[in-house]
């Protein structure tokens, strides 16, 4: 068993990406996660779940390492440096911003600035999680490893040496001040060929996100980080269907040592209007329309007689494969299990209808799909008519709790939603007065259960469910969600109060803080902390949203990267990373901090 001592920390890593997979690389430049050729395949490096589930790692003792992104890229560079001896190595994959089956590149670019260097390195390729022994055959050029449905060739520098161990080869390429070398995992499909030429990749790459970055809107009190979240979601999105990952990993757990450990590889249908919202306020409609289509495309596969959405979908709009869990793998600092597949795909989220008729909305606020309206009316009804027939019972909430099923306010607010934003699209839709009649009933008597069953006088807040008087940080959500009016003074004290229960050192907020069946505990959430900052700045409490604000880039790492949790004590990160949900969250604050602070004149610095 390895010690908890070989892992590095979450927040230690980069992530670098070609839109249809991503690699973790650690600042000492170990690449120690990368499945291939898509997010949700296999790792053939996975050391960051084990420390024997390979690598491709730096491996020069003496040399001071420092790291960071090249501005406005996805191209990590690493300084090396000792008496009379520097070097920089880079890292990046190629975007591949196509739809149809092409070569897939990861980069390692070594060139010599000062003096005289061999540069070494462990390529420890571990396929399919580390369950199979790598077959490598080793020629003049390059390492070669077949993995399931296609070719992985390590292209070498000519005069490049390479050493078989008993399980790794170590590599050592020469290089002298003015040279530039690389190694190139190129990965080939079943069917096609090698790439015929692999020069001016790093150009290509360089070029491509320069180009991206200049297309966005960038507010100037919070550029740098705000381009990195951009930047991070780019990632995520995989450009074959426009589908958006929650994050590109698996089992970083919520708990050191715990058993809170999640495949977060997939699509969750409520994260819809929080990425076009996102997407949006930066200016990248194209991205924003590209996840809308794929939402679109979701839903009207499921717009049959039963019409039975998920709650969450693979990159390809298929079902989530069942859940399992892999003995073989110690998980992150001994936090096992290692899981692969998602139960809670077989739940029942009520919520998910609602957000579903939310991203319609958002749609035809900003003009997508205009030609689909017609076809757009029919399955915004069958949402409304499944919430009709389903918003009394209880369901498994936003949390994905697995004790069983509770009547959850939060459920009980999105399928509020799901009836207010249908009935907002009256005109839009062209809206029967039959639907309105359906929508504007519904509405009104969803309102009143939250308000007679999930709303506690004593407290003056909102509680987690029907049976409980304990309290949920998407309190906080329900003011951007409008189901709180920002101008009644009772939204002010469920904020308030809301915070002061959840929160911890000011800036972060747990969750709940109720026992969810599960052993152990985890950190605070870090989307929960900017839903404060937003309520707060939606309030026109601009002044306190902006100190937080400030307050949280404080123990933001230097790469400007967000996992899903915090540990409030340590400051450590936890759960998987980089986490789509608190980038979108990060992006939202800054937009309703510029929004209202420029309607109260208040200069951002």
């Amino acid at each position: 068993m390895a010690k908890t001592s070989d892992f590095l920390p979450i927040e230690d890593y980069f992530i670098i990406g070609d839109l249809r997979t991503a690699a973790l690389v650690s600042r000492s430049g170990s690449i120690d996660w990368l499945c291939l050729p898509y997010f949700d395949s296999p790792s053939v490096f996975g050391k960051m779940l084990d420390a024997d589930a390979g690598c491709l790692s730096i491996d020069m003792p003496g040399f001071k390492i420092d790291a960071d992104y090249i501005a406005d890229s996805a191209i990590v560079e690493f300084g090396l440096s000792k008496p009379g001896t520097e070097l920089s190595i880079k890292d990046f994959m190629v975007p591949q911003a196509t739809k149809n089956s092409v070569n897939q590149y990861l980069v390692r670019t070594i060139t010599g600035l000062r003096g005289e260097a061999i540069a070494r390195f462990r390529f420890d390729p571990k396929p399919k999680y580390a369950s199979v022994s790598p077959s490598v055959r080793q020629t003049s050029q390059k390492l070669e490893l077949p993995v399931d449905g296609g070719l992985i060739n390590l292209h070498l520098p000519d005069d490049s040496k390479v050493n078989k161990k008993a399980d790794y080869y170590e590599i050592a390429v020469p290089v002298k001040a003015g040279e530039r070398r690389r190694l190139i995992i190129e990965y080939i499909p079943k069917g096609r060929e090698p790439g015929t030429t692999r020069a001016g990749l790093e150009e290509k790459t360089a070029k491509f996100w320069k180009q991206w970055v200049s297309k966005g809107n960038f507010f100037d009190f919070c550029q740098t980080n705000l381009v990195r979240s951009a930047i991070t979601l780019k990632l995520m999105q995989f450009y074959p269907t426009g589908a958006i990952v929650a994050a590109p990993t698996t089992s970083l757990p919520e708990t050191i040592g715990g058993v809170r450990n999640w495949d977060y590889r997939y699509t969750w249908i409520r994260d819809a209007t929080f990425a076009l919202y996102s997407f949006y306020a930066l200016g990248y409609s194209q991205e924003a329309e590209h996840f809308f289509k794929f939402i679109e495309k979701v839903t009207e596969q499921c717009a049959g007689e039963k019409f039975d959405v998920s709650l969450m979908y693979t990159i390809w709009g298929e079902p989530i494969p069942e859940e399992q869990s892999l003995t073989n793998l110690s998980g992150y600092k001994d936090s096992a299990p290692v899981r692969i597949g998602n139960g809670a795909s077989r739940q029942f989220q009520l919520d998910v209808y609602g957000a579903l008729i939310d991203a319609f909305y958002f749609a035809s606020k900003h003009g997508f799909s205009d030609t689909h309206k017609k076809r757009w009316r029919k399955i915004v009804m069958q949402l409304v008519r499944k919430i009709d027939e389903l918003w009394q019972e209880p369901d498994h909430g936003i949390w994905e709790a697995r004790v069983g099923t509770k009547h959850y306010t939060y459920s009980k607010v999105m399928a509020w939603v799901g009836a207010d934003r249908a009935n907002r699209l009256k005109k839009t839709l062209n809206l029967t007065d039959e639907d309105l009649m359906v929508c504007r009933r519904l509405s009104e008597s969803i309102k009143d259960w939250i308000w007679r069953h999930g709303y506690d006088e004593s407290s003056q807040n909102l509680v987690q469910h029907s049976r409980s008087k304990a309290i949920d940080a998407t309190n906080l959500l329900f003011v951007l969600l409008q189901f709180l009016d920002k101008h009644h003074p009772l939204t002010k004290k469920i904020v308030d109060n809301t915070a002061n229960e959840l929160g911890h050192g000011q800036v972060f907020v747990y969750r709940y803080l109720k026992a969810d069946g599960l052993p152990g505990e985890e950190g605070a959430f870090v989307l929960c902390s900017f839903w404060l900052i937003s309520a707060l700045a939606i309030l026109e409490e601009v002044e306190s949203a902006i100190k937080l604000f400030k307050r949280f880039d404080e123990y933001m790492n230097p790469q400007g990267l967000l996992s899903e949790e915090v540990d409030p004590e340590s400051k450590r990160y936890l759960g998987n990373y980089p986490q789509a949900f608190s980038h979108m969250g990060y992006i939202m604050s800054a937009h309703y901090i510029h929004k209202y602070a420029k309607r109260k004149n208040i200069k951002l610095k």
